[in-house]
């Protein structure tokens, strides 16, 4: 009975689930504007980093890497079977809905914000719908629209939580506070990350719960629903046993399937280093991202949301900043190239507070002008303005229509390799796509990729017995007494680094003087001398073969597809010129090597390429 008066009182539908007709309107049209925005910017095949290895994952039901991304596995499997489209065009698909809905549930969260904080205006919904859109189109929110990784996922499920829990706070329906710990618990089975949200939780439900403003059988409700759905984990090593293409992290061990889902390989890039001068410049860094994200009216605009909370409802504030601070903590001190997207749930609290902010401009101004129409028109032209001057200003940056890199760089790697060739890889930038490419699309069938530093894992060694059977036979003595001495580490008992690692390059040396006998060898790592100091190297393409003799080797000149790495019209970030580096490091070699050998036509050329190379590098970190 009380449910029904409540949800009459706060014109929730009956179907029930607290939507009324307004709130139905803005979900659909703040989701379906900024889903057509990221279909224009989708990226037409794979990305860098984990996108190619998380659609063989999903398709395959595999275990990705940590912390093994259950939920989003399970529901890329079925986006794989029911979307339309190649693959990655499934994958890529699925984030745009997820990133899309988080839009939409963004709008409801800030609806409820701003109704908690008792700054009611009439146009509140055109302004939530606005500052929803604003933040779908910040770089790093419009990032994850637009290629399959698991941050949409995580954008949905703590907007759901976030609407919720702020929903329950206005109604005191135990639905809300029970589907919002539901949502939170979903998140942590996708990406860890959303742990940090906890203790803002945990926070705001003491104070209620001292304030007698709710009772403890609700809380246990709560937290049934929050661990409830973490049994999602067991998926892991239930799937593990099957041994499906994918299978990192021997998670079918219980110890090691602690390890993956913990993140215990990543602990190394945690809190490295700490100090006063690290944490003022780590601030820095996080403000000017966050400025990047917001410009300066957006960052006023937030501001004044922060104060104007503070000023009315104290604890709903703290808990907001203490996301914040706790998203800063955790991200700022995670030393790795694409932490950005650890940093979503500050923008959207930010995008919450901006919102309050905005409210209260709104009804100030009205109030000072005592809403003349001409103040109104120019009211509404701001509140207009805000997405629109977002969407300008970062289209280009965020526009991944014209983005093959990935693909170019794979191409590029195998048209430098002679049939039935083996290559040592050391960037995942370059092997992440070529499990997709060489797996999905069955490009080129005759060539081996091996990473080197996954080979430092015993279950990476499981996946080259399973998928490259014939090399694991060819150097099993020296596979086998590497995993024996490294098993103490990876079980955390006592070891000797010196010994793992003499038996770690001497399986490598090992794998690449048995291969040597039937195929051509490779690989593109140059810094690590106690690998590639054993053997002669000559450049061929963008790779280095390994010679067993000082003669020349001759090699089919390589063609730099300077139309694609050269387009301005295409927006290059730093890890394009990462890439880039492998690319000059070969072209300058091989000018090197063509000289010594008395081949200047040749020689020539490759210093033309070199300098064509380095020109785009400049232009890629030139920029500000």
């Amino acid at each position: 009975m009380i449910a029904k008066i409540d949800s009459r009182r706060n014109n929730i539908s009956p179907a029930g689930f607290f939507f009324s007709n307004s709130d139905i309107f803005y979900f659909v049209l703040t989701a379906a504007v900024s889903a057509i925005i990221y279909r224009i910017t989708l990226c037409p095949t794979v990305e860098y980093i984990d996108s190619g290895e998380l659609a063989l994952a999903c398709k395959n039901l595999g275990i990705a890497h940590p912390t093994g991304y259950p939920l989003y596995t399970l529901l890329g499997r079925l986006a794989s079977l029911f979307l339309y489209g190649e693959l990655i065009d499934r994958m890529n698909l699925l984030s745009l809905i997820f990133a899309s809905l988080a839009t939409g549930f963004l709008f409801l969260s800030i609806r409820e914000f701003v109704s908690i904080m008792k700054t009611e205006d009439r146009r509140r919904d055109f302004i939530a719908f606005s500052t929803a859109l604003f933040a779908s189109l910040t770089p790093i929110w419009w990032a994850q629209g637009t290629t399959n990784e698991v941050y949409s996922l995580n954008l949905l499920l703590i907007t759901i939580s976030l609407w919720t829990f702020f929903k329950y706070l206005n109604v005191k329906n135990i639905k809300c506070l029970v589907f919002s710990s539901y949502a939170l618990g979903l998140s942590l089975t996708n990406h860890l990350s959303a742990i940090y949200i906890l203790p803002a939780f945990a926070l705001i439900i003491i104070y209620l719960w001292k304030k007698k403003k709710i009772k403890g059988n609700i809380l246990i409700y709560s937290g049934i629903f929050f661990l409830f759905p973490l049994s999602i984990y067991l998926f892991l090593p239930m799937r593990a046993r099957f041994s499906p293409f994918l299978n990192w992290g021997g998670v079918d061990d219980w110890y090691f399937l602690y390890k993956h889902i913990s993140g215990w390989q990543y602990r190394i890039w945690m809190f490295s280093d700490f100090s006063l001068s690290v944490l003022i410049d780590k601030i820095v860094s996080a403000v000017s991202l966050m400025y990047k994200q917001f410009n300066w009216f957006g960052a006023v605009l937030c501001v004044a949301g922060i104060i104007i909370s503070l000023t009315r409802k104290v604890h709903l504030s703290i808990f907001g900043l203490l996301i914040i601070i706790l998203n800063f903590l955790y991200a700022s001190n995670y030393d790795i190239i694409d932490i950005e997207s650890y940093y979503l749930p500050m923008i959207i609290m930010l995008s919450i507070y901006m919102a309050a902010g905005t409210v209260y401009l709104v009804l100030t101004v009205s109030r000072a002008f005592k809403d003349s129409v001409i103040v109104r028109y120019i009211i509404l032209f701001g509140i207009i303005l805000l997405p629109v001057s977002n969407f300008i200003d970062n289209y280009f940056v965020s526009d991944r229509s014209g983005r093959t890199f990935a693909r170019q760089s794979v191409h590029d790697m195998i048209d430098s390799m002679e049939p039935g060739g083996l290559a040592f890889v050391e960037n995942w930038d370059f092997y992440s796509p070529w499990l997709y490419y060489h797996f999905e699309d069955s490009l080129r069938p005759d060539i081996v990729l091996l990473d080197k530093e996954l080979m430092r894992r015993s279950w990476y060694m499981d996946f080259i017995k399973r998928v490259h059977p014939e090399i694991y036979q060819n150097s099993s003595g020296a596979i086998e007494d590497f995993l024996r001495e490294v098993e103490p580490f990876e079980r955390s008992q006592p070891f000797d680094a010196a010994v793992i690692d003499k038996a770690y390059y001497n399986m490598l040396h090992t794998i690449t003087l048995k291969e040597l006998r039937n195929r051509p060898v490779y690989t593109n790592i140059l810094v690590d001398k106690k690998y590639t100091g054993i053997l002669p190297l000559a450049p061929t393409g963008i790779l280095f073969r390994i010679e067993e003799t000082d003669g020349f080797i001759e090699s089919t000149r390589f063609e730099f597809n300077k139309a694609l790495w050269g387009n301005r019209f295409i927006y290059r970030d730093r890890r394009i010129a990462v890439i880039l580096s492998y690319y000059r490091n070969a072209f300058s070699s091989r000018e090197k090597y063509c000289r010594f050998f008395n081949n200047e036509a040749e020689a020539d050329y490759y210093k033309k390429k070199t300098a064509e190379v380095s020109a785009v590098m400049t232009e890629i970190t030139s920029k500000k």
